[in-house]
């Protein structure tokens, strides 16, 4: 029969971040409430009574385990780690610890037991593992093993005396028992968050991309990828050949091979999931609660009782507005989309039939779309819904977007519990800042972090896959690493700083533009698996090429390759007649390749070129499609040949500037108003006025639609540099676009409120 509530325990007063069980079916839970608690089973009925709690941690508990009953330890050991840096040892019996071990310089992150008597390890945010022994007397940090890029999440001791870790930085490590490297296992594409023991050759690995996989100890091949979680798994556990995981799905999995049955609850992140000797399912989740659920009928709780949390789901699930993996669920497509082949064995596609959402996985055997099951619950994997967010491989609960100019765009990680004054001097010192930007950074994390209402890095919705995790590949993405989505211009509520003073200036040093703004971040590896993923689907021999070609092609897009030939360039020409559903990877490429000056004067030469362009402009065209070609022609003019071709085609890049509509999309309007911005500079360096008249009417059409502040300098800067050239056409400027200029001026900020004030005084 499925699982089904058996009972929940309530005690903890915020997340439950972790799970132990004992020799003797005890439950240990372990909260960001700075405590863990002990759960005995009752005699008379399926519950759990709370025996203790336990104190000490100054920060939150965010992981625990459990050392068996031994001759020196007799009633076991409750072992807990946290984010104050420290381990802390505690007998049941007492509420406080015996013992606290340190050494870790961050967050105690996961914690299990080793092979010897009275020994644990343990995985921290400072990249290290540490193996400990315990005894009555002390503590000894036995071993130390480093080796990792970014914090270690995951760690085990396996029964044939492997130390394996796996880490943020997407990468498992097997170790000898002296923490010798063995082999490195790769395949995950986000961090890795628990291992487990499958048998004495083989484990199993869960990672925030959404997938379980088995490896094998002797060779370190991957020999199964697992799909069917539709965001970050963050824990799993194997029980005789059961298992269970759990994630920022709202819901646990119980896996029967392949397939798996979904028990949602009503919370958004199900941190921690266990298995009983009796198979039930232990969880713990953002909502404090501990849960127990069970798949014996005489273990479920009472009709009451399941009445009541399957409204607290229901009530959950719509407060969450039925997301799944950031993706809402009236969104996604029908029935109809499965008569689409899918792009790799294995990718996973999210469909609404008949009320529900199934979950299915593309099989290339069988070349047709197979079941994997019904995804009962919504997950919205925002800050908005989960408490955290991960940045560099630790968590905090906010990560602020910072741009600091046209260039660069930083992260500012923040948690509640930190001095807003302290971090915003770390920030500084770590990105070597002005100080005098100490005061403005500190305000701004304490308005927004008490607001609740901050800028994460978040893909834009119609480039987000819900089943990979931050490293998904996104057109324009800016980041190389796994959180960041959006445009390297752009980003909602960010805080860009600016002069102490916010007076005008004297000197007018924005306008009229006189170079051309280029766009240049990319995440070249994530460009090249999107490629290779699109090339396997492409049905058109000729338009097909080898894994070779391919890399070779991408290798065009890093501006200090210099080794590419005459072929290569061919075979990317080649690439630009893909179908218009996957030739954004392609445009990506061109789009850097073209700041090559070689390059970009071989390309320009050929009369195609333009029409490739022309081509995904138009209105039908995917929005990436549009903004790639746009960010493209931008990156044309930065080379002689590149301008000249550009400008021979200005009526039709003009025209079709000023019939842009709908420019919701962030990375679409930065690219919008960064062409306008580019094409007056060219109009203003050749002294063509008339252009520049039909720009500005272009710019008057759109300005009314720009949200994003980035958006509006850029505007702006362009409409100066156009009455920098000719001020009488400030008459084709009526009431209300002098009225919005007006309203920047005054409620903008720093940079886009004095350049409003400066465009004002040209219309005045």
């Amino acid at each position: 029969m499925p699982y089904k509530l058996s009972c929940a325990l309530y005690g903890h007063s915020s997340d439950v971040r972790d799970i132990a069980i004992t020799h003797n079916n005890y439950i240990v839970s372990c909260s960001r409430d700075k405590t863990a608690k002990l759960w005995k089973p009752n005699e008379f009925n399926t519950g759990y009574t709370e025996v203790q709690t336990f104190v000490g941690h100054t920060n939150f508990v965010i992981s625990v385990c459990v050392v068996p009953p031994n001759e020196i330890f007799t009633s076991g050991l409750i072992v807990t780690g946290s984010n104050d840096n420290t381990i802390l040892v505690y007998q049941p019996e007492s509420p406080n610890s015996i013992l606290q071990l340190t050494g870790h310089t961050d967050a105690v992150c996961r914690l299990v037991n080793g092979l010897a008597l009275n020994t644990i390890l343990s995985a921290s945010w400072d990249k290290s593992v540490k193996v400990w022994s315990l005894s009555p007397t002390g503590s000894q940090c036995l071993l130390t093993i480093r080796g990792h890029q970014q914090a270690v999440w995951a760690v085990l001791h396996t029964t044939s005396d492997f130390i394996v870790t796996g880490s943020a930085d997407k990468i498992i490590k097997v170790h000898k028992n002296d923490g010798s490297l063995i082999r490195t296992l790769t395949g995950h594409t986000d961090c890795v968050r628990c291992l487990a023991e499958l048998s004495s050759t083989e484990i199993l690995s869960c990672s925030n991309d959404a997938t379980i996989r088995k490896w094998s100890l002797e060779t370190g091949d991957c020999l199964d990828t697992i799909y069917g979680h539709p965001n970050f798994i963050y824990n799993f556990c194997v029980r005789d050949n059961l298992i269970a995981s759990s994630g920022e799905d709202r819901c646990v999995m119980i896996w029967f091979g392949t397939k798996y049955e979904s028990i949602a609850l009503p919370a958004q992140s199900v941190w921690s999931v266990a298995l009983l000797a009796n198979k039930d399912v232990v969880t713990g989740s953002s909502d404090g609660v501990v849960r127990i659920f069970t798949n014996d009928e005489k273990r479920i709780a009472d009709a009451e009782t399941l009445a009541i949390f399957e409204s607290e789901v229901s009530a959950s699930g719509s407060k969450a507005e039925q997301y799944i993996g950031g993706v809402k669920v009236s969104d996604l497509p029908g029935p109809e989309t499965l008569e689409e082949s899918g792009q790799r064995e294995g990718q996973t596609k999210l469909v609404r039939e008949n009320g529900q959402v199934i979950c299915y996985s593309w099989s290339v055997a069988e070349k047709k779309w197979l079941t994997l099951g019904n995804v009962i619950s919504g997950s919205g994997g925002s800050t908005e819904t989960s408490g955290k967010v991960l940045y560099e491989g630790k968590e905090y609960d906010f990560v602020f977007t910072v741009d600091i100019d046209d260039e660069r765009q930083l992260k500012l990680p923040y948690n509640k519990s930190e001095d807003p004054w302290f971090a915003a001097q770390a920030f500084i010192h770590k990105h070597n800042l002005p100080q005098g930007y100490l005061e403005q950074v500190a305000n701004f994390i304490i308005n927004n972090s008490k607001q609740g209402n901050v800028s994460v890095s978040t893909a834009p919705p119609e480039f987000a896959d819900p089943f990979t995790g931050g490293t998904r590949y996104i057109p324009g993405n800016s980041s190389a690493g796994g959180s960041s989505g959006g445009d390297p211009f752009t980003g909602g509520n960010r805080y860009v700083p600016m002069d102490v003073s916010e007076s005008v200036s004297s000197k007018n040093s924005y306008f009229p533009q006189t170079s051309y703004i280029r766009f240049d971040q990319a995440n070249l590896s994530q460009i090249l698996d999107k490629l290779s993923a699109f090339n396997l689907n492409i049905e058109d021999n000729n338009l097909k090429f080898s894994d070779a070609d391919l890399l070779n092609v991408s290798k065009l897009a890093d501006l200090s390759y210099t080794n590419y030939t005459s072929d290569t360039i061919e075979i990317l020409k080649k690439l630009l007649n893909w179908p218009k559903n996957c030739i954004f990877p392609v445009l990506d490429i061109l789009r850097l390749a073209v700041r090559n000056e070689d390059i970009n004067t071989r390309l320009s030469s050929d009369k195609y070129i333009f029409g490739y362009l022309k081509d995904n402009l138009q209105e039908d065209s995917p929005v990436a499609n549009q903004m790639l070609s746009l960010r493209t022609l931008c990156n044309l003019l930065i080379h002689k040949a590149g301008e000249q071709l550009v400008l021979d085609h200005k009526d039709f890049i003009t025209e079709t500037l000023g019939h842009f509509s709908g420019l919701s999309n962030k990375s679409l309007q930065i690219a919008v108003v960064t062409l306008m911005l580019n094409m007056a500079t060219a109009f203003y360096k050749y002294k063509d006025i008339e252009s520049q008249s039909v720009m500005l009417l272009n710019l008057i059409n759109i300005l009314p639609q720009l949200t994003e502040q980035e958006s509006l300098f850029r505007a702006l800067v362009t409409m100066g540099t156009v009455l920098s050239q000719s001020k009488e056409l400030s008459n084709c400027i009526d009431e209300a676009i002098k009225q919005l200029i007006a309203n920047c001026s005054s409620t903008g900020s720093g940079k886009v409120k004095e350049c409003a004030q400066i465009v004002l005084q040209l219309l005045s």
